[in-house]
């Protein structure tokens, strides 16, 4: 690993995603500027303004590096179904076409959806997403029940795509 990489490692619960998209924990200034460097072009921010760790003026610093900058909240006793599929939506648009970096205080709201996305954007066998899960948490009951109610809608958007296909192929044959 080069001196950036191993920079970027040292970011509180870091984790390789696939080559476009990484998770941590809140990076710190200098962090931002090594994920920049790394060839980062998007960060990704779920947690709120008084987070323990946060950094304050986070957009700026990413903005005046010239990072787009994101910033979704998302509150820890209450997270919304809806808003986590947009979220994951936005990763997958965005991995299309640049690297994206997604954290939080302590990538425990990300891994989380990082668990989801393996599972059913990078379509990874669940115990394999589980096994890299754990690796920065074991689940609250709050988000254990937002992760089972996500992949409930994620689970009907696929059985909804299999069918278009299905019969948009069944259509060609007659």
């Amino acid at each position: 690993m080069n001196d950036i990489e191993n920079k970027l490692c040292e970011i509180s619960n870091f984790q390789f995603i696939h080559d476009h998209l990484f998770s941590s924990g809140q990076p710190s200034k200098e962090q931002l500027q090594a994920i920049k460097e790394y060839g980062i072009t998007s960060v990704i921010n779920l947690a709120l303004t008084d987070a323990d760790p946060h950094l304050d003026q986070e957009d700026r610093i990413c903005l005046e590096l010239g990072l787009n900058y994101f910033h979704i909240p998302l509150l820890w006793d209450t997270p919304s179904d809806d808003q986590c599929l947009f979220i994951l939506d936005l990763i997958d648009h965005l991995v299309q076409k640049q690297m994206v970096w997604i954290h939080c205080a302590k990538n425990y709201r990300v891994a989380s959806l990082m668990y989801l996305y393996r599972q059913y954007y990078m379509n990874i066998d669940m115990p394999t997403a589980q096994e890299e899960f754990h690796k920065i948490w074991e689940p609250n009951e709050t988000w254990t029940g937002l992760i089972h109610a996500v992949a409930l809608q994620l689970q009907g958007r696929k059985a909804t795509q299999d069918l278009q296909q299905e019969l948009a192929h069944s259509d060609h044959l007659e």
